[in-house]
């Protein structure tokens, strides 16, 4: 598996999205960026060239890979070669849409959630 950059991080929010989004954007500036309907509320704001943070406005599952709680994404030239190192190691982990939408999370030893996505 080849990291090429941090894509994202994502921050949960849930029950204080308005302020927690009023404080990324009027404190930190922080522009919004264009987001699809993922079926979880929330919204991503520009951090600077290509990478984002990602502001959900859901519980998170609160155990085992949880998309929805707090979490960094790293950019990989390959996801689906990326998924065969997982595998090949051992890993599991949870997949979520196809194509360029395509994310999927493992959790580190300490119980971080971590996700990946194809680089653009």
């Amino acid at each position: 598996m080849k990291v090429t950059r941090i894509h994202h991080a994502s921050v949960n929010t849930a029950g204080k999205h308005d302020d927690t989004r009023r404080f990324y954007t009027d404190v930190l500036g922080l522009p919004v960026a264009p987001r699809p309907d993922l079926g979880v509320d929330g919204c991503w704001l520009e951090a600077g060239t290509g990478s984002q943070v990602h502001l959900i406005d859901a519980a998170p599952m609160g155990t085992g890979i949880d998309p929805i709680g707090n979490h960094y994404c790293l950019a990989v030239d390959n996801l689906d070669a990326a998924v065969a190192d997982l595998e090949e190691a051992g890993v599991d982990y949870f997949r979520i849409g196809e194509g360029r939408g395509a994310q999927v999370f493992v959790t580190d030893p300490a119980g971080n959630t971590i996700e990946f996505q194809q680089d653009s």
